[in-house]
């Protein structure tokens, strides 16, 4: 490398893909003035959210990074970082980054002031298929669920039915139909006899041989 000023960056990638969601994102800033800032991202995005949740709290997508600063020296192919604390760490020039231990932070920028624009790239990148990913999982949830439901209405009575089968009471057996026509009954004063009969206008009753009725004249048959 011509230059150490600028910015590194060490991913620890996951085998899930979308690194922006599932990788650590480890920072370190070399600034001209012998100055440095490393940023350590402690979780991924996902694991983040995830514990969040886990404790009853609303999840956040936000990465949960350190920082610490200090001042740089490089003599030949070797870089010191002296913390403000006064730790101190020791890597390895190379030609496209710094290697500290089993940490090789790649040179993405000699810029100092903005974002790499790889990086930039990167995350939108990601973060659109994450929202399709979640897009299509909800999706396929909701018509689930919808499912289920209709699944459930189709096996249930109807509230009205229900209602109609709990008030229904059977109507009681008819008994025999009785009928209308009340028999003719003989007057008082006279005897029913084998040999009586009925007019057939009036109903009263009259001896075998007459050819009128008495009570209302009609000839009889």
């Amino acid at each position: 490398m011509q230059s150490l000023t600028g910015q590194y960056e060490c991913n620890h990638r996951s085998a899930l893909g979308l690194d922006y969601f599932t990788a650590r994102l480890d920072r370190l800033t070399l600034y001209a003035t012998g100055r440095f800032a490393l940023f350590t991202q402690e979780k991924s995005r996902v694991m983040h959210a995830v514990k969040h949740l886990a404790a009853g709290e609303q999840a956040s997508m936000e990465a949960p990074e350190t920082r610490a600063e200090g001042n740089y020296r490089s003599q030949g192919t070797l870089l010191f970082l002296t913390f403000d604390d006064g730790t101190q760490d020791q890597g390895t020039i190379q030609d496209t980054g710094l290697l500290f231990g089993k940490d090789f932070f790649e040179k993405v920028a000699s810029s100092t002031f903005m974002p790499p624009a790889q990086r930039v790239q990167s995350n939108m990148e990601d973060i659109a298929k994450g929202l399709k990913i979640a897009g299509a999982i909800g999706g396929t949830v909701l018509k689930a669920a919808k499912t289920i439901q209709g699944t459930i209405q189709s096996t249930s009575p109807a509230p009205n039915q229900a209602a109609n089968a709990q008030n229904f009471t059977p109507a009681p057996s008819a008994g025999p139909v009785q009928s209308t026509v009340a028999n003719p009954q003989p007057q008082a004063g006279t005897n029913a006899s084998d040999d009586t009969f009925f007019c057939d206008q009036c109903g009263a009753p009259v001896r075998s041989g007459k050819n009128f009725c008495n009570k209302c004249g009609a000839r009889l048959a």
